[in-house]
C-alpha cells in the first residue's frame, strides 16, 4: 500500500472509531442536581490524522554509531560532530498518524464554595509513532508532579491514557484557590506568550487550544473587579525545578497591566504585560527578564563553545496588534513580534538547527540532548532571535472560516505559510483542515521544516 492511501485509511479508520465513540456517549449531560449541588458529565471526542515527515530513530542512531564507533575512544570534535552522518537522516522518513482522543469531562460542585473537574483522555494510536523528533521533544517535555499517564502498544499502534485535568476549586468573594492539575494562561500576546512559564503554547501548534496543564496550587486575591494578586506553587521532580511565581494584575488609565516575579527551574523571572485599545486597535507587549540558575549542576556547553558555563542573563519581548477590517463579516488582522534573547542559533554542518539541542558534557567527552536549563525556564524556545507574525482571519459563513497565519524569520529569512479551514456543519460537530509549509536555507528558523497536512474532527456531547 502506498503512502498516500496509507495515510488516508488510518483517517477514515480514525473518523470511524471517534464516530462510533461519539454516537455510543451521546446521551452524557447532567447526571444529578440538588440545588446548588450538580454532578455533569460531558466530554469530546478528537480525530488527529496527520501527514509530514521524520526521522528514523535506527537510521539516527546508525548514523551516530559512524561518529562513536565502539572501538575508537577519541570524540570527534565539535565540527565533525555537527557534520555526523547521522543528521542526514532527518526529515527522511515520512509519517502518518491517527490519533482518535475521547476526552471525558466530570463537573461536580458541593456548593457555591467548592467545586472539582476531573478530565481524562483516552487516545489510540494508529501509524508512525517513534520518531528522533518524538523522542528529543518527550525529553524536553516538563515533567508531571503526579504521574497519571501510561501506554500499552507501540508502533504502529498503541493505547495511551493520561490526566488532562484534575483540581478542586475554591470560591469566595475575595479568594479564589484551585489545586491539582490545571492551566495557568499568563501573558497578553496571541502567538507568543515569553512571561508564560507554565503553559506557553507555540502559535505553530496544530491544536492551539491544547494545554498540558501543570501540576500547582494556584490562589488568587481579589481586591476589585479589575485587581487581584495570584500567586503560584508548582512542584518539579526535585526542590531545584520547582516553579513559584506573583503576577498582580490590574488596570491603569485604561490599560490593562500584569507584574510577574517568580522562580522556574531555579532561573529568577521578572516580566510585566501591557494591554489596551490604539485607537480602533488593541495593541499588547509583554517583556521578560531572565536570570538562569547558577551552580555546578546548573551549566551547559552548548556544541562548539570552548567550556561549560552559566547561562548569561537574556531578555524577551513581544509586542503585538490587531484589528478587526469592516469587510463582509469581518476581516480580522493580526501582526506581532518576537524579540527571543536566548535563541538558540543555527548551528552548522549536517546538524543545521539541530545543533542548538546539543551539548557537550563536561565530565567525560561526550554529546547528549541538552537540559531544559538551557531556556532558564523559558518555553518560549526558537533557534532565530527575531520573528515576525501576521494572521488574517476571515468567516465566509457561520459555519465555514478561514484563516491564514505567516511567519519570518529575519535572521535566517525563511518563513512558514499556515493556512487553515474551519468548518461547523453540526453543532455537535467541528472539522479543521490545516496545511504547514516553508521556504528558506537549510541554516534558517523554519528552513529545514517539513511539509504538514492535517485534519481535526470534533464530536461534542
Amino acid at each position: 500500500m502506498g503512502f498516500l492511501p496509507r495515510a488516508c485509511t488510518l483517517a477514515l479508520a480514525g473518523l470511524g472509531l471517534a464516530t462510533g465513540l461519539a454516537t455510543s456517549l451521546a446521551n452524557a449531560g447532567e447526571i444529578w442536581r440538588s440545588g446548588e449541588a450538580y454532578i455533569d458529565l460531558g466530554g469530546t471526542v478528537r480525530e488527529i490524522a496527520l501527514v509530514s515527515r521524520g526521522t528514523s530513530p535506527e537510521a539516527f542512531d546508525t548514523g551516530l554509531g559512524q561518529c562513536f564507533p565502539p572501538a575508537v575512544p577519541a570524540v570527534p570534535g565539535p565540527a565533525e560532530f555537527a557534520n555526523c552522518p547521522a543528521f542526514g537522516a532527518v526529515g527522511d522518513k515520512r509519517v502518518a498518524t491517527s490519533t482518535t482522543r475521547l476526552r471525558l469531562r466530570l463537573e461536580a460542585r458541593a456548593n457555591r464554595h467548592w467545586s472539582a473537574v476531573i478530565s481524562f483522555d483516552n487516545e489510540f494510536l494508529a501509524g508512525t509513532l517513534d520518531t528522533f523528533e518524538a523522542s528529543i521533544g518527550a525529553a524536553l517535555a516538563g515533567r508531571d508532579f503526579f504521574d497519571a499517564s501510561g501506554q500499552i502498544g507501540e508502533d504502529p499502534v498503541a493505547y495511551r491514557y493520561s490526566l488532562y485535568r484534575g483540581y478542586l476549586n475554591f470560591e469566595s468573594k475575595y479568594l479564589e484557590a484551585a489545586v491539582g492539575r490545571q492551566r495557568i494562561p499568563w501573558g497578553v500576546g496571541r502567538l507568543w506568550n515569553p512571561i508564560d512559564r507554565f503553559n506557553a503554547i507555540r502559535p505553530l501548534a496544530l491544536q492551539p487550544g491544547e494545554s498540558p496543564g501543570v501540576d500547582a496550587i494556584n490562589a488568587r486575591i481579589l481586591f476589585s473587579d479589575f485587581s487581584q494578586l495570584q500567586l503560584v506553587f508548582a512542584p518539579g521532580p526535585d526542590a531545584h525545578d520547582h516553579k513559584y511565581a506573583a503576577r498582580l494584575q490590574g488596570m491603569a488609565q485604561n490599560i490593562d497591566y500584569g507584574l510577574v516575579a517568580g522562580v522556574f527551574n531555579g532561573a529568577m523571572t521578572l516580566g510585566a504585560d501591557f494591554s489596551g485599545n490604539l485607537g480602533e486597535a488593541a495593541g499588547r507587549a509583554e517583556i521578560v527578564y531572565t536570570r538562569p540558575a547558577t551552580g555546578a549542576d546548573r551549566t551547559v556547553w552548548p556544541v562548539g563553545a570552548p567550556g561549560p558555563a552559566p547561562l548569561d542573563d537574556f531578555w524577551q519581548l513581544v509586542v503585538s496588534i490587531d484589528y478587526n477590517i469592516d469587510w463582509g463579516s469581518g476581516v480580522y488582522v493580526l501582526a506581532e513580534h518576537l524579540y527571543n534573547g536566548n535563541a538558540l542559533g543555527f548551528g552548522f554542518g549536517l546538524a543545521g538547527p539541530l545543533l542548538g539541542f546539543f551539548e557537550q558534557t563536561a565530565n567525560i567527552p561526550n554529546y547528549a540532548p541538552t537540559s531544559a536549563d538551557r531556556f532558564g525556564g523559558s518555553q518560549v524556545i526558537t533557534r532565530s532571535s527575531q520573528l515576525t507574525g501576521l494572521q488574517v482571519g476571515y468567516e465566509l459563513t457561520p459555519e465555514l472560516r478561514l484563516s491564514a497565519l505567516v511567519i519570518y524569520d529575519w535572521e535566517g529569512e525563511s518563513a512558514v505559510f499556515f493556512p487553515s479551514v474551519a468548518y461547523s456543519p453540526l453543532a455537535w460537530l467541528d472539522l479543521t483542515l490545516g496545511l504547514q509549509t516553508t521556504a528558506g536555507g537549510r541554516y534558517s528558523e523554519f528552513g529545514d521544516a517539513p511539509t504538514t497536512g492535517y485534519l481535526l474532527a470534533d464530536f461534542y456531547f
